[in-house]
């Protein structure tokens, strides 16, 4: 549902029919008779309204009228679900569908996530066993506490850029302009933040904010004033992404205000396997991370919230809320602003949106669009194990080596063919290797998905089948359990996209 409110409207008072101006808002509550909405043109008239504080009033629009209306003026859009998948698909549809020479502001909120960029590596980048235990916000007293409920969410976005925790103390802004040199730069709309926001320094309680030479927004720690440290220490507020298409650019940024997980994203952020993944792709730099005005109670933080969205509003339209001759027109709170709902991704509604939501929510866009990267295990008992997974997590090429002292010695080293042959001859129960019925069923799940570190539900059986020949093995290889269980540790098996809410 779209909607735009205008407080300062009475209810139900009606405009006489005129023509659009460029200083006439387009988006207050408006009703459109149905014979104006069946006009060829009927995205020009959506000036032609009857404003109204009634909600159920409100004339909804389709999304895909936004190319036209978005010529026209600047839009901010607030979206009021939770949901990562529809919030990201959604961001991702305005940057396509939207006119080329327009200015778009965006902002949504996500319920506890971790987001990893489009060129990033899972494993490396997030602690993945702890999402699938998962960690929840519950709501009693107005107070947050943590509680354990279900997995979080782990959600590969369409733009670069690291690795990112979201919860409901996290504000996501978005602008989408013009990809020019006159109206995109990297700091820009970083730039415009830091304006909207230093004002409300003293009101927030936060202290001095800068962009860095890394366009991320960082605040001065009130351990660190100007008058007890000469080398102050900066706390990372907000990070930056982009995607840049031939006309568009989009910069998206996080914004923690007041999370309540901030002692927990450092460790989310940052996989069991980070010392022994060298990865191919974007890796995210550490920084010490704040929150811009901390509090527990929900209200106030609701309110925190509204001054900052508030704020950026001011500022995005101060940049850009220009008619056809260049002059300013004021903000009004509430004129085109438009609200919309997680129903924007049904299929009926908008199959565009509907299909980023089905992709982004599956395993293959998480897991199989990860760069090529290698894995050295630790060593355990004079037993390591090494692997080149190829794009997407597929087993390329594996061995198993013993160490003593400085010597290292390859027991069993296996290219992708020999992978192959391995797979689908590996031996069964009776060659006393240990494994079992289900054991080689998990194995054939690996084999059928071409070899996907992802679909490894059993590592010790794996390794087993890759490495134990029967044909020219008396006993068993020997793989120490404290082994099987770190890389388990590492590569467990996780569902992706099953909390769609």
């Amino acid at each position: 549902m779209r909607t735009a409110l205008g407080p300062r409207l009475r209810s139900q008072t009606c405009l006489r029919l005129r023509l659009p101006s460029p200083r006439s808002p387009l988006f207050p509550h408006q009703c459109v008779t149905a014979q104006q909405e069946s006009l060829p043109n009927a995205p020009s008239l959506r000036a032609h309204c009857c404003y109204s504080t009634n909600t159920s009033a409100v004339q909804k629009w389709p999304l895909r009228d936004l190319r036209d209306i978005s010529r026209k003026t600047p839009l901010i859009f607030h979206l009021t679900s939770d949901n990562p998948y529809y919030n990201l698909s959604i961001e991702h549809y305005i940057l396509v569908n939207s006119d080329p020479a327009s200015q778009i502001l965006l902002f949504y909120t996500n319920r506890p996530c971790v987001v990893i960029g489009r060129n990033q590596n899972p494993w490396l980048e997030t602690d993945l066993g702890r999402l699938k235990a998962g960690r929840r916000i519950s709501k009693t007293d107005n107070v947050n506490k943590d509680s354990l409920d279900g997995p979080l969410d782990l959600v590969r976005r369409r733009s670069g850029g690291g690795t990112v925790f979201h919860d409901d103390g996290n504000l996501n802004y978005s602008v989408t302009v013009p990809n020019t040199a006159k109206s995109f730069t990297r700091s820009l709309h970083a730039e415009m933040v830091v304006r909207a926001l230093s004002p409300l320094a003293a009101r927030l309680g936060f202290t001095d904010l800068k962009v860095n030479d890394r366009n991320d927004i960082v605040m001065r720690s009130k351990e660190s004033s100007p008058q007890t440290s000469a080398s102050p220490t900066w706390l990372k507020v907000s990070g930056s992404a982009y995607k840049l298409t031939k006309g568009r650019a989009l910069h998206h940024g996080t914004l923690l205000f007041s999370s309540p997980n901030l002692s927990k994203i450092s460790s989310l952020l940052r996989g069991p396997g980070h010392d022994y993944i060298q990865a191919k792709g974007v890796e995210s730099v550490r920084s010490k991370v704040g929150n811009l005005a901390w509090t527990d109670n929900l209200d106030q933080r609701a309110q925190t919230k509204q001054v900052i969205t508030e704020a950026i509003c001011t500022e995005f339209w101060d940049m850009y809320g220009l008619d056809s001759d260049q002059t300013r027109i004021p903000r009004q709170v509430g004129y085109n602003e438009i609200y919309l709902d997680g129903t924007e991704a049904d299929e009926r509604q908008n199959p565009d949106i509907a299909a980023g939501v089905a992709e982004l929510s599956t395993r293959e866009w998480t897991f199989d669009q990860t760069p090529k990267f290698d894995f050295t295990s630790p060593v355990v008992d004079g037993v390591q194990i090494m692997f080149h997974a190829d794009r997407g997590g597929l087993l390329h090429r594996i061995s198993l080596h013993r160490t003593n002292g400085d010597a290292d010695v390859i027991v069993r080293a296996l290219d992708k063919d020999e992978l192959k042959r391995r797979l689908t001859e590996h031996p069964g129960p009776s060659h006393g290797n240990g494994n079992s019925d289900a054991t080689l069923g998990h194995v054939s799940q690996f084999v059928q998905e071409a070899g996907r570190i992802r679909t490894v539900t059993n590592w010790k059986g794996l390794l087993n089948a890759l490495f134990v020949d029967p044909a020219v093995d008396n006993v068993d290889i020997y793989i120490p359990e404290a082994l099987i269980q770190r890389i388990e540790e590492i590569f467990p098996y996780i569902s992706v996209g099953s909390e769609m809410k």
